[in-house]
């Protein structure tokens, strides 16, 4: 008897491991897509006799209000009714371990864009970044591939990068059950698992679903061979609750005569008019920063900025922004016509760092930056690290004077130093990701 009891022992101590090895199977090869040599996670929906408009909704509430539940700078980046088409740039955590005495965690951006069409639905996360101890950053792509993250023979994953594979695919197949609930489809558990009650929303009028709510509809993951959907960011982690929610897509230009848009839209982009400008411009300047990038494909040059604008000036929708005369973008936006400012997400706050802090004049600033350049149409030059890209034209440029000053503090602090030139730009294009 004895005997017995302790071989029962040893087996319920061994069945943790077992059913370890077991779960490690779900994380092996194929567990993070690769598409063109990028990871794109991604899932369709079927909602047959659904109407577009209807999917659109009820997707748009559902990723705003997970937007909304981080603290950092998830937001709504880009909606479109008629297209049918949402992007979101996320950033969130992803918890390795959390005990009283530790707390083994690394931020996750992403970008999150959902596709809804009569019938369906196709949610993709891409783009996706880590930020681990607050200073080594990591592409998914070099991190969580096939080909990094398992053995040579494809069978175990390699010990340190195990956790970051295992916590993004879970965190993608909880974004996508998720969107799934939201949209009034049962999920369908395997047979080993324990079944899931989740709130699941009510059917969407018109599917198989709300004729024949009791039975459930199978979703199968989308084909990875799938073309990529590009229509942004957010980007697109483990929610942390913040109380203030996130205001989407809000036009920021009013009663304006918008130009009529006469570019194609960069690759990768989709190109907005200049009164659907998504997103707080005051928060997108003063603590994330644009980059000023005036020049030509030949001679161009970038600079941080953090002062500037939209408006309205002579009818037009304008933006605002200032150079110093001793930068050398100076001498570049006095000799061109056009310039863009680009906005960019947190993962790329040290290239921004570094175009802020180094000189074009004698440094390769593309190099040391990382930023990959693209021309637009009009010949400006841009980064398609950007997820939202403003195109201008010089409408007016004034000098400021130490007369024009009329703050005393702000008049006593620039005494005696360079002052800065104000550059109105008519926006002539608009593209987000």
């Amino acid at each position: 008897m004895k005997k017995l009891t302790l071989i029962f022992v040893i087996l319920l101590a061994c069945i943790p491991s077992i059913l370890m090895a077991q779960d490690d199977s779900k994380y092996l090869v194929g567990a993070v897509p690769e598409v063109d040599g990028k990871v794109v996670f991604k899932r369709e929906f079927d909602l047959s006799g659904a109407g577009q408009d209807a999917i659109y909704e009820r997707m748009l509430t559902w990723v705003t209000n997970r937007m909304a539940q981080n603290e950092n700078v998830s937001r709504v980046v880009y909606s479109d009714k008629d297209k049918g088409s949402i992007a979101a740039m996320g950033q969130e955590y992803l918890v390795f371990k959390s005990s009283a005495l530790s707390l083994d965690r690394s931020v996750i951006n992403y970008q999150i864009t959902i596709t809804c069409q009569p019938g369906k639905c196709l949610v993709e996360m891409e783009k996706i970044r880590y930020t681990y101890q607050e200073k080594e950053k990591y592409d998914a792509e070099e991190w969580i591939t096939d080909e990094v993250a398992l053995n040579k023979a494809k069978t175990k994953l390699v010990r340190g990068l195990a956790k970051f594979r295992t916590k993004t695919v879970d965190f993608a197949e909880d974004m996508f059950d998720s969107a799934q609930a939201a949209l009034g489809i049962a999920k369908v558990e395997s047979v080993v698992q324990v079944p899931v009650v989740s709130a699941v929303a009510p059917p969407l009028a018109g599917t198989q679903a709300a004729a024949q709510a009791a039975a459930p509809v199978v979703v199968a993951p989308a084909v990875t061979t799938a073309p990529v959907v590009t229509s942004t960011p957010v980007v697109t982690s483990t929610p942390v609750v913040a109380a203030t929610p996130v205001v989407t897509a809000a036009p920021v230009v009013t009663n304006t005569t918008v130009s009529t848009i006469v570019s194609a839209p960069l690759t990768g982009y989709k190109q907005i008019a200049p009164d659907k400008i998504p997103g707080n411009i005051i928060k997108m300047l003063s603590e994330d920063w644009m980059l000023i990038t005036a020049g030509n494909k030949d001679k161009f040059n970038m600079m941080t900025a953090s002062w500037g604008g939209l408006g309205v000036l002579y009818g037009k929708p304008t933006f605002t922004c200032y150079i110093n005369p001793t930068r050398y973008t100076y001498q570049l936006m006095e000799k061109n016509d056009t310039y863009t400012l680009t906005f960019y997400t947190e993962a790329y706050r040290d290239a921004l760092q570094y175009c802020g802090t180094n000189s074009g004049k004698n440094t390769d600033k593309v190099k040391g930056s990382g930023l990959s350049p693209i021309t637009t149409p009009d010949g400006s030059q841009a980064f398609s690290e950007a997820w939202l890209i403003i195109e201008c034209r010089k409408l007016v440029s004034q000098s400021i004077t130490p007369e024009a000053i009329s703050n005393e503090k702000v008049k006593d602090e620039w005494a005696g130093k360079q002052l800065h030139k104000m550059y109105i730009g008519e926006i002539i294009n608009v593209w987000v990701k």
